[in-house]
């Protein structure tokens, strides 16, 4: 990892070297000033590492450089990133918005940004206020700089927003792929450690199960209960053991087929359906929400870790999966089978599937509820508890 960083960081103050020259924008008449601050602007947004809370303090003396005559402005970053479903609104939480601001901007943009349809600028009027939303394309990206006013601009200043969008587009373009590639050595190395475990851990982790396991099956005739105590404990927490490494190898091979929750989900149960003769239904209501890359990957690992269950206890003839979209915009996942359904007095006391399901669930802040389906087998429910990205 660290020598992904480094090159990584090497080739981005390679950039910012060369930023002043391939990425200049065409020449608006500006002052000398106000180039040298734009320029200084994009290698500010380049080396960001906390975009959504840097960025805002330092577009906010931009806010005060346009000629707008001392009008009420604040300019607002609308970005659709690489591995969000949903646009990111970058705003100071020190400048409050009018009612509505936020919701208006999402249904105005989100569309056009989803679809790469982006036109010139827009102008529009901010329903049940005296403000106007102006809205300039960021050059080369999917994003906009919207700009909040109670006044209108004049020639002068709409070349400054111009001229400012296009700085802004320079830096979050190599921001974006510095992330990129860090996180692109971030994979590697995950990968990489993957395969070490695999190759050296797993095999031991293995070995023990089945030696563990013949031991407690021997012990168990004795008369010792001591010792059939014991054998017992250490066969069950040598397979606990390797399951949960088997998990994080699986975890850190884990990628989103068709770069989505969407696409992956179906991919995981044509292989299920595959590998069983259980007839399984995706039920898919909410292509429109996508939450980020490493949520969705646990939300894949727990649909897994599911489906295995079903498949090996659950006695069922059909499963269904479903992704539904709940009234506050959050995302629910449920997987559900016609099955033999739950029964404590039949679990196995060595078996941490379900525990490893609400381990993952914790993990990404959602709630993973258990339990038995109305007209007999189980229901998994699970309730992001923050909005979807």
């Amino acid at each position: 990892m660290a020598n992904g960083a480094q090159h990584t960081l090497t080739g981005l103050s390679g950039w910012a070297r060369r930023l002043g020259g391939r990425h200049r924008a065409q020449p608006l008449a500006l002052s000398e000033r106000l180039e040298e601050r734009l320029q200084s602007l994009s290698l500010d947004v380049a080396g960001c590492t906390q975009l959504h809370t840097e960025l805002p303090p330092l577009l906010a003396p931009f806010e005060n450089a346009l000629n707008l005559n001392g009008a009420r402005r604040c300019l607002l970053p609308l970005l659709l990133l690489p591995g969000h479903g949903e646009a990111l609104l970058i705003r100071s939480p020190q400048a409050p918005l009018p009612p509505g601001t936020e919701a208006f901007i999402g249904y105005q943009f989100d569309a056009s940004l989803k679809n790469g349809a982006l036109a010139g600028r827009l102008q529009l009027p901010l329903p049940a206020s005296d403000h106007l939303l102006l809205a300039e394309p960021l050059p080369g990206m999917a994003g906009w700089l919207l700009l909040l006013t109670d006044t209108p601009l004049d020639s002068a200043a709409e070349r400054e927003l111009v001229a400012l969008a296009a700085a802004l587009a320079r830096g979050l373009a190599i921001w974006s792929a510095h992330q990129q590639r860090l996180e692109q050595a971030v994979s590697d190395e995950r990968r990489a450690h993957a395969a070490e475990l695999h190759d050296s851990l797993a095999q031991i982790l293995g070995y023990l199960r089945l030696r563990t396991s013949r031991l407690d099956a021997h012990c168990s005739d004795c008369d010792r209960p001591e010792l059939q105590a014991l054998a017992a404990d250490l066969s069950q927490q040598t397979r606990h053991a390797y399951r949960l490494l088997r998990d994080l190898i699986s975890s850190a091979r884990l990628t989103l087929e068709g770069g989505s929750l969407h696409s992956a989900l179906a991919g995981v149960v044509r292989e299920f359906e595959q590998r069983s003769a259980l007839v399984f239904e995706l039920d898919d209501r909410c292509p429109q929400l996508e939450p980020d890359e490493g949520i969705a990957i646990q939300l894949l690992m727990i649909v897994r870790e599911a489906l295995c269950n079903a498949v090996r206890h659950a006695h069922a003839s059909h499963l269904r999966v479903q992704l539904l979209p709940d009234s506050d915009g959050k995302l629910r996942l449920r997987i559900e089978d016609n099955g033999q359904g739950l029964d404590d007095s039949r679990r196995r006391h060595d078996s941490f599937g379900l525990g490893i399901m609400q381990e993952r669930a914790a993990r990404i802040g959602a709630q993973l509820c258990i339990g038995n389906r109305p007209g007999g087998g189980t229901r998994i429910e699970l309730q992001l508890d923050g909005p979807t990205p």
